[in-house]
């Protein structure tokens, strides 16, 4: 039996005004969407930095998981799932964000990344501001450059969801529906 949370979101004709005129840019210029936690506590702000540097490399832009998820009508959204690999770098183990896009983007295309099972680090904090600004930034400089390496490679970290609690024990992948 596959467990699926179903996640009602109210309907716009709403979109991006920047959006609109990005994602076709974006998609023309054949850049790689990143998508990243947002999450409130260091993980998902140490994952938001990093993908934020992935995309200011050549190759990669940087994505808006809002429009994805709530305006799939939108310009945006389209680049999103059209594009031919989308990285997903999410915070920790439980892949937020990886989860979701995994019902709206062809899974085949989906790179994503548990932040934490790379790091190691911060797996019992949560204030952003118990890492001090220098060491999140490094330590997000550090994630970024091994996901480039990795994606370099045609390789990525936790593409079958391997990840880990922080303590460093790998966890076995999850079992997928087939649904």
């Amino acid at each position: 039996m596959c467990n699926v949370l179903k996640l009602k979101i109210t309907k716009t004709d709403k979109v991006c005004g920047i959006g609109e005129h990005a994602g076709p840019k974006l998609q023309n210029e054949g850049k790689i969407p990143v998508l990243s936690c947002e999450g409130g506590c260091i993980k998902g702000e140490i994952a938001r930095l990093a993908a934020n540097m992935v995309a200011k490399e050549d190759r990669y832009a940087r994505a808006c998981h809002g429009a994805l998820f709530s305006t799939p009508h939108s310009a945006i959204a389209e680049w999103i799932r059209e594009a031919d690999q989308v990285v997903v770098i999410d915070g920790c183990f439980l892949h937020c964000h990886g989860r979701i896009a995994e019902h709206i983007i062809d899974r085949d295309k989906l790179v994503t990344v548990d932040a934490l099972s790379v790091h190691k680090k911060y797996a019992n904090l949560m204030d952003v501001d118990d890492v001090p600004a220098a060491e999140r930034q490094q330590t997000a400089r550090e994630l970024a450059e091994k996901v480039l390496a990795h994606l370099d490679e045609n390789r990525s970290y936790a593409l079958e969801r391997h990840g880990s609690c922080g303590c460093g024990k790998e966890l076995p992948a999850q079992t997928k529906c087939a649904a």
